[in-house]
């Protein structure tokens, strides 16, 4: 292909008339247009169920947590439960109805259902090992800001390699 294709109005081999380029135009323009509406009504609706997601977190942990580590706690969470929507509202709904104040309040509950408080015990899980899922598909969000190590915040410091080679041994029982 030559590049006079290009200067002479040609793309291609084709001639490229005002009218194509128009309708390209009005095409890319009208994709933007919509793309800049669907976007903000989506991270909307994610920016609040983020803010749900944390808020509901803080009730539980009793800290005060960062929404960021919140949005990929949740996406971490959901991807493992896709019922995770309705778990995290029916949880929510046992804490409003009861009236509770903090987590042991809520623990001293013992609600009807079960699955509130796995829910619950998941998401309190995943804050302070800052790890969501099983062994075998575990993800990991934070280490430094896990919620295991505030207790200690000031006095230890936050570990940050291992005690050397092979430190991590079998598990007990198993064989090598």
């Amino acid at each position: 292909m030559s590049t006079d294709n290009y200067t002479s109005g040609s793309f291609l081999g084709r001639p490229l008339g005002r009218r194509a380029l128009l309708r390209g135009t009005v095409a890319v323009g009208g994709l933007a247009v919509l793309s800049s509406v669907a976007a903000p009504l989506s991270a909307a609706a994610a920016d609040e169920d983020v803010q749900g997601f944390t808020k509901l977190s803080q009730f539980l942990t009793g800290y005060d947590l960062d929404p960021v580590l919140g949005a990929r706690f949740l996406a971490a969470l959901a991807k493992r439960n896709k019922t995770l929507s309705a778990d995290i509202a029916a949880l929510q709904k046992v804490i409003d109805q009861s009236g509770v104040k903090n987590m042991d309040a809520f623990l001293a509950l013992k609600p009807a259902d079960p699955n509130v408080t796995k829910t619950a015990s998941k998401i309190v899980s995943a804050w302070y090992l800052g790890v969501v899922g099983d062994p075998e598909d575990a993800e990991l969000i934070t280490y430094e800001q896990s919620l295991m190590y505030r207790p200690t915040k000031g006095l230890l410091p936050i570990p940050t390699y291992g005690p050397g080679p092979n430190a991590w041994g079998p598990k007990p029982g198993s064989k090598i």
